[in-house]
């Protein structure tokens, strides 16, 4: 066990101590020579300890502007390449995702002698004639060997101009675009057609993966640049790009389809965002999320889903896009985690998920991080259009902004730090542009209970829009309860025609904490926000802000400790001819959790005259899935099944046994009691639905494992235990038609999906 360096044990953060010694120890001076302290176990386990020599290669020191004009960076670049050629076939095989990122880490670098290795795994890549790929069934983990592989084949196109890979972007691309989902998004897999019947439906598994769909919007643009240009890109793009533009300036893209994230990076998918939106002429989103990136160098680069080799994919090539000065800051920060990387041999090797957040799952010790290195060490010679080959030079970043933005994730990892800051700085950060470096400010305030509410209700009219979305933020956390903040955050969410203003104060009344926050002051918000539910916002196209109206009223689940403002004050006095047209237009919201909070709060409420009005509307959001936020989106759709059962609603006896067939996917079990529950409710009425359910328990029979026990709660045995109480069922009541309110192209065919 490595325990020092030069003698001495390790008096600060071991990993930056060694990277500093290996850097040291690099230079000419030093001849490679490393000294190590080191623990030896003894079989008695008390150990010895040792100095221990290493020679390393000479890399000499690297310039002050590393990567650019630097001769280490070079000789590190040598040394990959040499370690790639010699592993060629490993690390260049056609069809792993990584040996495509290698592969475009070979073109980085802008040498010819890489390009025969290059050419033989485009071409070894390339469709068989003839060969067309399918988006009709699902299969797991497509999207990222296809979005890899057209990415790495559209830079080669657009190096090389070797027409015989065309064909292969074009088949790729076209196929990338028909799976996206109705929303802009793509998972692990696409939005099979088998899904919902029709393209751009729903994804398949649990929904959006926004990593993978960033290089998937990277990779589109690419095949347009190459000439590949059809209507299901052009559309898919335009879906895309509406998806990802909405959290500029917000935060962080989330995993999945939800809310702006208020951190700097998480998996790497600022750095991808800055790479989309400067390839889409984006400049505002280029520069927010190459700060985001900037400011994440300080601490939390090495979190994230599967760990950090995303993150660190993305991470340099991302920074570069605020200009040659972000990422010579950016390389200098993280100059520990990539020195730590380097091998004897010239290779990058992941670093599992140490760091940070420690162990994060299963070792990915194979990955190779070589090729991804390659990529931010030749951004400065800017061959490749993900590296900067169109990126402008020009940048808007001066030094003191660079320093303002590194000070502040310093502030964002610590709290002793933050517990030093006057209250003017404090109000100062809270007008950042960047949206977590406001929240950090408002967790300062939070920390030491400062209590500066006038100061915050003042910023609430500044001309700064970012002092209003700060002081929004930080009055839903230290507002004290204060009544006056809540009526004029009430009065101006009305009004303001800012939608990120409107979300930051619809937030700030549904809080946690009733003593610091304002939830307790928060009633008169609902008539406010039923009318803003039913009134489209013109910079929201995806409607996400009725997305989060839905949340403030109706949220009731244990999902997230907010709790909804008709769940905490009830509905005594709210305007019913305000509520009902809300909960119709919320019940086609594409984001399936809007809906399901809608449906669980309301329906148990609705009065029969109110239900009459909703019948149809209830009918659809049921029949059809929102095409985003899936993993929350059945619930809307077993709540309808369930009230038409409870109400004995004749069309949604057929849609219960419809809907049952269909559950064959991800998170099918828990699904499947619900509409059963709804079969239930109408006894002998039900017979007919027999065949349906005998059908599925069949198809749950065949998935049960040979040899294991089979639990009571067996999706077969549900099935057959309902099948017997409708047999047995005595109970034959009178069903109600809505054929009125739904239109004949709603109603499934009967004899199957």
């Amino acid at each position: 066990v490595i325990i020092g360096i030069g003698g001495k044990e390790f008096a600060s953060d071991a990993r930056k101590a060694l990277a500093a010694a290996i850097n040291e120890a690099e230079k000419e001076k030093n001849k490679g020579r490393l000294n190590l302290l080191v623990w030896r176990p003894a079989t008695d386990a008390s150990g010895t300890q040792v100095d221990v020599a290493i020679t390393l290669p000479v890399l000499g020191t690297y310039s002050a502007t590393a990567p650019f004009d630097c001769p280490k960076t070079e000789k590190i670049v040598e040394r990959a390449v040499a370690y790639m050629k010699a592993n060629k076939d490993d690390l260049l095989k056609p069809g792993g995702w990584i040996n495509y990122i290698n592969g475009l880490g070979l073109m980085a670098t802008g040498r010819e002698d890489v390009m025969p290795m290059v050419r033989e795994l485009a071409h070894g890549s390339m469709l068989k004639e003839g060969e067309t790929l399918s988006v009709e069934k699902h299969v797991s983990m497509m999207c990222w060997w296809w979005s890899y592989k057209t990415l790495f084949l559209c830079e080669y196109y657009l190096r090389t101009k070797d027409e015989a890979v065309l064909p292969t972007i074009e088949e790729h691309a076209t196929k990338i675009a028909m799976g996206q989902s109705g929303a802009g998004t793509w998972g692990h897999t696409y939005a099979a057609k088998e899904n919902t019947g029709y393209l751009h439906g729903h994804l398949g598994g649990y929904g959006a993966i926004n990593q993978q769909g960033l290089t998937c919007m990277i990779a589109l643009p690419l095949a347009v640049k190459c000439g590949i240009e059809n209507k299901e890109i052009v559309d898919a793009i335009k879906r895309g790009d509406d998806f990802f533009s909405f959290f500029v300036g917000k935060g962080t893209i989330p995993y999945g389809d939800h809310g702006a994230q208020p951190w700097y990076d998480d998996n790497g998918k600022s750095g991808s965002a800055a790479v989309f939106f400067d390839l889409m002429g984006n400049r505002e989103g280029t520069k927010f999320f190459s700060e985001m990136l900037l400011a994440s160098s300080v601490g939390g680069r090495e979190q994230g889903h599967t760990g950090h080799y995303w993150s660190h994919l993305w991470g340099g090539i991302g920074a570069a896009r605020g200009g040659d000065k972000a990422l010579q800051v950016f390389m200098e920060q993280m100059n520990p985690v990539f020195t730590l990387e380097r091998q004897h041999n010239g290779r990058f090797a992941f670093q599992d998920n140490v760091g940070e957040k420690g162990d994060q799952g299963k070792p990915k010790a194979k990955w190779d991080c070589t090729g991804a290195r390659l990529l931010q060490l030749c951004v400065p010679l800017r061959t490749l259009y993900i590296t900067g080959k169109e990126t402008p030079k020009e940048t808007h970043l001066t030094r003191e902004r660079i320093e303002r933005i590194l000070k502040a994730g310093r502030l964002d990892v610590d709290k002793d730090a933050r517990r030093k800051l006057p209250l003017p700085e404090i109000l100062e950060l809270l007008g950042d542009p960047l949206s977590p470096t406001r929240t950090m400010a408002a967790r300062a305030l939070v920390e030491r209970e400062i209590n500066c509410v006038d100061k915050l209700i003042d910023m609430l009219d500044s001309e700064n829009r970012y002092e209003r979305y700060g002081a929004a933020e930080a009055l839903g956390k230290v507002g004290f309860a204060n009544e006056r903040a809540a009526e004029k955050l009430i009065a101006m969410m009305e009004t303001d025609n800012d939608t990120q203003f409107r979300i930051h104060a619809i937030a700030s009344l549904i809080g946690t904490d009733t003593r610091l926050g304002l939830a307790s002051q928060a009633k008169p918000a609902i008539p406010v926000l039923l009318r803003m539910a039913v009134t489209p916002a013109a910079d929201d196209p995806r409607r996400v802000l009725q997305h989060d109206i839905a949340r403030a009223l109706f949220y009731g689940g244990r999902a997230q400790p907010v709790r909804g403002l008709i769940p905490r004050f009830g509905l005594e006095g709210v305007d019913r001819e305000l509520l009902i047209p809300a909960v119709r237009e919320i019940l086609t919201n594409k984001n399936g959790w809007a809906r399901s909070t809608a449906t669980h709060c309301i329906y148990p409420l609705l009065t029969e005259e109110e239900r009459e009005e909703l019948w149809g509307d209830i009918y659809r959001a049921a029949r059809y899935i929102a095409p985003s936020g899936i993993m929350f989106a059945s619930q809307a759709r077993t709540d309808g099944l369930k009230l038409m059962g409870k109400h004995r609603v004749e069309e949604g006896m057929y849609l219960a046994a419809w809907y049952i067939r269909w559950q064959k996917g991800h998170g099918s079990p828990g699904r499947v009691p619900a509409a059963l529950e709804a079969l239930e409710s109408y006894g002998a009425r039900a017979r007919p639905m027999i065949p349906y359910l005998e059908e599925h328990e069949a198809f749950w029979k065949a998935k049960r494992k040979p040899g294991r026990e089979v639990p009571p709660d067996d999706t077969a045995n549900l099935i057959r235990a309902t099948i017997e109480k409708i047999k047995s069922s005595e109970d034959i009541p009178k069903l109600i038609s809505i054929s009125k309110h739904i239109e004949k192209d709603d109603i499934p065919p009967r004899d199957g999906p």
